[in-house]
């Protein structure tokens, strides 16, 4: 969907939330448009999935004891046709990879949204990382587009270039907006701007407009602060103002194709 009919539709979206970011995902969620819930009460997730829209799953803050009912909330969501978007924060990190392939093998999992170290995992492509972030240098096209093939979701690799790939072609949004990075949650939040924009139709072209969304808003917010602290609440004032024309105007003059 655009964005004049995620404001008109309010899809809600439901996170299973790293509880670090969780207030600031909720924030965007909301200014944007779209209704957000958190949960990772098991006995919630039945009804829970039924009236929502999008199930954004993060595993920043998950705890092993909680893999089996991270499983069932995305296989009651492919039973209730919703849209899963997975964010696996980390996941190069060995003892983080292994829920993640346990969710992988047992449920489907429409959109992953990660870092190009993240993004790697999925395509078999060792690239360096530190913690959370990626610091090595590869070919991101070929990794977001191997990754794309391997897992069949559709790939939205965020960094100072972003990658948008269903594993045939690629959507780039060449933006660098370095105070984006300074800030732990926009990668949290932007996963869940995708679970908003493709919450009635599954589409890389909704994922990239949740991802210039992003970089459309950043590059609003670092013409009017300079600092860390500042930026992030000049983000959510940018989310919230942006219209349906200037994001189509941004992704028609921004995005290229590879």
């Amino acid at each position: 969907m655009n964005l004049s009919e995620l404001k008109k539709q309010t899809p809600l979206v439901f996170n299973y939330a790293n509880y670090v970011t969780a207030q600031f995902v909720a924030n965007t969620i909301n200014v944007v448009g779209g209704s957000p819930i958190m949960s990772r009460e098991l006995a919630e997730f039945s009804d829970l999935v039924q009236v929502s829209d999008a199930i954004v799953v993060n595993t920043g803050t998950w705890q092993r004891a909680e893999l089996p009912a991270t499983i069932k909330l995305v296989q009651l969501a492919n039973l209730a046709k919703k849209v899963v978007v997975l964010d696996p924060v980390a996941v190069s990190i060995p003892s983080r990879s292994l829920p993640v392939h346990d969710i992988m093998a047992n449920s489907n999992i429409d959109i992953i949204r990660g870092n190009a170290a993240e993004i790697a995992w999925f395509a078999g492509i060792e690239l360096a990382s530190h913690g959370i972030d990626s610091t090595g240098d590869g070919d991101i096209l070929t990794i977001a587009k191997t990754a794309a093939k391997k897992t069949g979701a559709i790939i939205a690799m965020s960094g100072k270039v972003d990658v948008v790939s269903d594993g045939q072609q690629a959507h780039i949004i060449d933006v660098d907006v370095p105070l984006l990075a300074t800030n732990v949650g926009t990668g949290d939040a932007l996963s869940a701007l995708i679970g908003a924009f493709n919450g009635d139709t599954i589409s890389t072209e909704n994922t990239l407009r949740a991802m210039a969304m992003m970089k459309l808003a950043g590059t609003k917010a670092t013409l009017k602060v300079k600092t860390p602290g500042y930026f992030v609440n000049q983000l959510l004032d940018e989310c919230c103002a942006i219209t349906d024309s200037e994001l189509e105007t941004f992704i028609e003059n921004e995005v290229k194709y590879g």
